[in-house]
């Protein structure tokens, strides 16, 4: 079975602490800068994620995520459109925070949120994804194999 990646809104607010959680997951794990360093607080974490749910409401971003299959509501990935509103470029988005919880990589997770973070974007009218992420790392090798250039 393929992952399916699902367009978060605010029925699903509920999830927001199991994507701070997956968040320290991949930084702990791979050490991975993304926002924080450790040493990690709970806290703070969901509070940046909670942040991230308000521009969804506001309508500046959009979060996609991937559930495990089985029943335990786990997040296996979870991915970012930030969608700026600048006049000189407003088919650009933003590809952010594609995390995926190390116990799920290499089974579609990334591919996933990747597709329908595309499918999204096109959808807004952004033709033009743009990302950054650390030369030579795994996530570099990943977005390469995608057809993403630098």
């Amino acid at each position: 079975m393929e992952p399916q990646a699902t367009l978060y809104d605010s029925s699903h607010s509920d999830l927001l602490t199991r994507f701070a959680s997956l968040h320290i997951a991949c930084v702990t794990h791979d050490y991975t800068i993304a926002t924080f360093v450790p040493p990690l607080s709970d806290l703070k974490i969901h509070t940046w994620w909670q942040d991230r749910a308000n521009e969804v409401k506001s309508g500046s971003r959009d979060i996609l995520f991937v559930m495990a299959p089985d029943k335990s509501r786990d997040v296996t990935g979870v991915v970012m459109l930030r969608k700026p509103e600048a006049e000189t470029g407003p088919f650009r988005g933003m590809v952010e925070k594609l995390l995926v919880s190390p116990d799920w990589r290499r089974k579609g997770v990334g591919r996933a949120l990747t597709k329908g973070l595309e499918d999204v974007a096109r959808e807004r009218g952004k033709t033009l994804l743009m990302l950054d992420t650390e030369t030579g790392s795994l996530a570099e090798n990943f977005y390469t194999g995608l057809g993403y250039v630098k």
